[in-house]
């Protein structure tokens, strides 16, 4: 268990500034994902919303989270991460602060899409800027612990929810403000703090020793003539996108759900929230210790198992027993950090090449939420039918991401050849998969 605790000699203050620095967009990722999903029920009532139109805003979100990081993870490969990390950043900031003065319903959306487009395009992003700067052997640790900060951005935006839960739509406005506020302090921190550009100066010589090239972009066409990447983004998009449909559903509609079906007020619904979330954000910590260890896929089988028993609990129970909905909460805070979006977002750094992680994750994590953007705009309508069925959807969905990831894992045990396609390098010098 020794190998639980170690630590890299190579990693620095810098090394953690900078995973601090893209983290922020996980964060604010998340927060904004929590932050609506808090406001869907006050803005319905607001705005005289339908259930539909409840169901376009949840969705919008996540559909241009997809676009974002579609666009975003390509356009960084090709014009350089670090520019599009230090200005997407910005744009977050514009739109939350619309969405804090939204007047109507029109602007309210507007200012979601475009949150959405900025968010998506800065995760994968920073996500390739943290692993493309992380010494060797150090990368799981780092971008594992991006989904601390993700996890931290859920427990941080509930708490606020909860602390304005008796404001009304004016305490979701207030949210989406602070929301603005940290994305400006994010850019000042990624833009102007000098030992970020040490860190990409020795990334550079780094890479080019080993062959690579990190500012000639490879395109997924190049990477899909060989086998062991085109299987390997096939199995990473189709596990991220099970899971991200059960989490997507768990981050937008939970409060919604408490509210609606469980019979709770808002305030009942975020307190709720806040205190199960505490439970996740432990477990992302202990992750983030385990992630460059063997541990990690250990722990998978049980963390599907017990994320797929809370989605039953709820199935069973329709949701309106409030104890039953606790323990599921409780289970789900206790699961997710080991069989989902951390696990994702290590393998597609670890298993291809440093000028084409941004657009490989930029691809699968787009293929993820565009299809929970489309789940997101009939949930409502869903839990309105019957909160049973859809919980055993997910139950199905949570079934078959982890039978993905165990292929995945299993996979990666198997050892590679050496040959790499043209153009791209060799395993040695893309990471490999554990």
């Amino acid at each position: 268990m020794a190998e639980l605790t170690r630590t890299s000699p190579l990693l620095d203050r810098r090394h953690w500034m900078l995973a601090v620095a893209a983290g922020m967009a996980s964060f604010l990722d998340s927060g904004a994902i929590i932050s609506v999903g808090l406001g869907l029920a006050l803005w319905k009532e607001s705005f005289g919303l339908s259930v539909w139109t409840v169901g376009v805003l949840g969705s919008a979100l996540t559909l241009f989270i997809a676009v974002g990081a579609l666009t975003g993870g390509r356009l960084a490969d090709l014009v350089g991460r670090g520019r599009v990390f230090s200005l997407t950043i910005l744009l977050y900031a514009a739109a939350a602060l619309a969405v804090a003065c939204a007047p109507n319903a029109a602007v309210l959306v507007a200012g979601v899409i475009v949150i959405g487009v900025a968010a998506g395009a800065d995760l994968p992003t920073s996500i390739a800027v943290l692993s493309e700067r992380a010494p060797a052997g150090t990368e799981g640790r780092l971008v594992a612990f991006t989904h601390v900060m993700w996890t931290a951005g859920v427990v941080v935006t509930t708490l606020l929810g909860f602390a304005v839960s008796g404001l009304g739509t004016f305490g979701i406005r207030l949210i989406f403000v602070i929301l603005s506020a940290l994305a400006v302090g994010t850019f000042a921190f990624r833009a102007f703090y000098p030992a970020f550009r040490e860190l990409e100066a020795e990334a550079e010589n780094r890479h080019t020793e080993k062959g690579v090239d990190p500012s000639a972009a490879l395109p997924l066409r190049t990477l899909f003539r060989e086998r062991r990447f085109a299987v390997m983004i096939t199995t990473t998009a189709l596990f991220y996108l099970f899971f991200t449909l059960v989490a997507n559903t768990f981050g937008s509609f939970k409060t919604y759900f408490l509210v609606t079906v469980g019979g709770t007020s808002q305030t009942t619904a975020t307190a709720l929230s806040f205190c199960t979330t505490l439970i996740g954000l432990a477990g992302t910590i202990v992750f983030t210790r385990i992630a460059d260890t063997k541990w990690r896929s250990r722990f998978f089988a049980a963390g599907v198992a017990v994320f797929t028993t809370c989605q039953i609990l709820i199935a069973v129970t329709g949701g309106s027993v409030l104890p039953v909905m606790i323990a599921a909460l409780v289970l789900y805070n206790i699961a997710f950090p080991f069989v989902g979006e951390a696990l994702y977002k290590i393998w597609t750094q670890e298993s291809f090449p440093v000028n084409a992680r941004a657009t490989v994750q930029g691809a699968t994590m787009a293929v993820a939420r565009f299809a929970a953007a489309a789940f997101a705009l009939v949930t409502p309508a869903l839990i309105d039918w019957s909160p049973s069925g859809l919980f055993s959807l997910l139950t199905l969905f949570a079934l078959v991401s982890g039978a993905i990831g165990m292929l995945i894992i299993r996979r990666s045990r198997v050892p590679r050849s050496a040959s790499a396609a043209p153009g791209v390098p060799s395993a040695t010098a893309t990471g490999s998969a554990r």
